[in-house]
Order: C-alpha cells, then sequence, then structure tokens
C-alpha cells in the first residue's frame, strides 16, 4: 500500500465518536447494517473486536442477543479449515469469542491468510442482502467499495491508507494504530479504540433513554 509515486502524509481518519454513533443509529432505526472482517492473521485478534458489541441492549427486554437483531449482520474469514494451524487457531479463537457475545458468522468468506481475495465471497453476499450501511475492518482496500450503494466505514491500521481508502470510495475511513504491537503473541480478541468507542456510545445511548 505505501509504494506510490507521490507521498501521503498520515491522516488519523474520521472521528471515531462521530462514526460509532453512525452505526449506533442505523442498528437503532431498524437500517440493514453489515459487518465485514476481512483480517490478516494476528491483526484479526483487534479488528475482531470491532464487530465484538452488544446492539441488543438499545432494544430492552425485547431482544436479547445480537443473533435476535434482524437487520444486522456479520460477514468474516474465519474459515477454521484453512491454512496452517496457527491461522486456523487463530479463527477457531475468534469464532469461540464472537460466539459467546452472540455473533452469529452467517458468510464465512475463507481463511485470515486469504484477505486479498475473500472480499470476493464478501461481496456477494452482501449484494445478496441489500445493506444501507456497511463496516469493512483489517484490510477494506481489498473490497470493491466502488460496486456498493450505500454508506461505507473503512477501519484500517494505516494512518497512510486513510486517503487513498476515501479515494476509494469509502464514505468514513477510521486508522486504528498499533494493530501489530497490540495483537503480538495474542490469544484472545483485544481492545480496539473503534470497538470500544461503539460500546461507549451504546452505554450513553442507554443513559438518555
Amino acid at each position: 500500500g505505501m509504494a506510490r509515486g507521490k507521498y501521503i502524509k498520515p491522516n488519523f481518519g474520521d472521528s471515531k465518536e462521530k462514526v460509532a454513533k453512525i452505526i449506533v443509529k442505523a442498528v437503532e432505526e431498524g437500517k440493514n447494517v453489515a459487518f465485514v472482517l476481512n483480517a490478516k492473521k494476528e491483526t484479526s485478534y483487534l479488528f475482531a473486536d470491532i464487530l465484538n458489541c452488544d446492539f441488543s441492549k438499545l432494544f430492552g427486554d425485547e431482544i436479547n442477543s445480537n443473533k435476535d437483531i434482524e437487520n444486522l449482520h456479520f460477514i468474516a474469514n474465519l474459515d477454521e479449515n484453512i491454512g496452517l494451524p496457527r491461522i486456523r487457531q487463530h479463527a477457531t479463537n475468534i469464532a469461540k469469542e464472537l460466539n459467546e457475545t452472540g455473533i452469529d458468522i452467517e458468510c464465512i468468506t475463507g481463511g485470515l491468510d486469504e484477505y486479498p481475495i475473500t472480499p470476493r465471497k464478501a461481496e456477494e453476499y452482501l449484494k445478496e442482502i441489500k445493506p444501507d450501511l456497511v463496516i469493512v475492518a483489517g484490510v477494506p482496500h481489498a473490497l470493491y467499495v466502488e460496486e456498493l450503494d450505500c454508506e461505507t466505514i473503512a477501519v484500517t491500521d494505516g494512518p497512510r491508507l486513510v486517503q487513498p481508502l476515501n479515494e476509494l470510495g469509502y464514505s468514513h475511513v477510521i486508522a486504528e494504530l498499533d494493530a501489530h504491537s497490540k495483537t503480538l503473541g495474542v490469544d484472545e480478541i483485544v481492545d480496539s479504540d473503534f470497538g470500544m468507542m461503539i460500546r461507549s456510545v451504546i452505554e450513553w445511548e442507554l443513559e438518555e433513554n
């Protein structure tokens, strides 16, 4: 991503609070929202945290789990049968942890090593479900965002990728810093700044209501 003709200034992306509010509002209003995890190896432990939010809290007693929110979709490159044993183990660990938060991955796009090609399957599935809002975390530039007719959010680990992602057509871009250092040697999901912000916005909504 760095080998470009002109110098790209580091850019820290859009306000995490502003973009988190867009997501929470869309889920609350019943808009069709799809999270796409398209992550690379260990960094998936950080990017999976962005999916790891309990939106059911927004609906009081009538909904107990993310699984019961019909307009909420989760797509991920967490195939537990593809890649070296270590890579497969990462996928197993993450899928298990997400499942405990009531997150059902309804479309598995491939393995954690296949992030350059897994978006093809994600794109097919997105065309079927016709989302109003798509959040792509990990390696968002591998997805053909220009083919999506909706609001889009990219979550990347590179400040120098923010501008190119905007140019590709993403409506909003979030930069997660230090993804590699935060995920070195871990075997469970780690807190991401954006994931924590989404969870905070959910809590603020509850306090207001």
